[in-house]
C-alpha cells in the first residue's frame, strides 16, 4: 500500500499502515528549511510534544514521518498539537 501526504499549517506528514505492533514516528528537520541548529532543535521538540500527547490515541500499525515548517518556530506548542490533531481527525487516524 502507498502511503498518504498530509500537508498541515505548521507541519507535512508522511503517512503509512504497516504490520507493527506500535506506532512508529520520526521527525526529520531540514537545515534548508531551519537554518541553525537553535531552531531545527526547538522545532523538533515542538513536533515531539505534540506527537507525544497523541502517541496513545494513534493506531498500533501506523508509521509517521513528520517535517516541520519554517512557521512552527513561532508558535507554542499547543498550536501545534491542534493542528496535528486536527490533520489525524480530518483524515479518520484518530477519533
Amino acid at each position: 500500500m502507498a502511503g498518504k501526504k498530509l500537508e498541515a499549517k505548521y507541519l507535512k506528514l508522511f503517512i503509512k499502515l504497516g504490520d507493527n505492533k506500535s506506532p512508529k514516528i520520526g521527525i526529520a528537520v531540514s537545515s534548508k528549511v531551519l537554518r541553525k541548529a537553535t531552531q531545527r532543535n526547538r522545532a523538533r521538540r515542538l513536533v515531539s510534544a505534540a506527537i507525544e500527547s497523541l502517541y496513545l490515541k494513534l493506531p498500533n500499525n501506523i508509521n509517521i514521518i513528520a517535517l516541520p515548517k519554517a512557521g512552527v518556530i513561532k508558535v507554542k506548542s499547543g498550536d501545534v498539537r491542534l493542528d496535528l490533531e486536527n490533520v489525524l481527525k480530518d483524515e479518520k487516524i484518530i477519533n
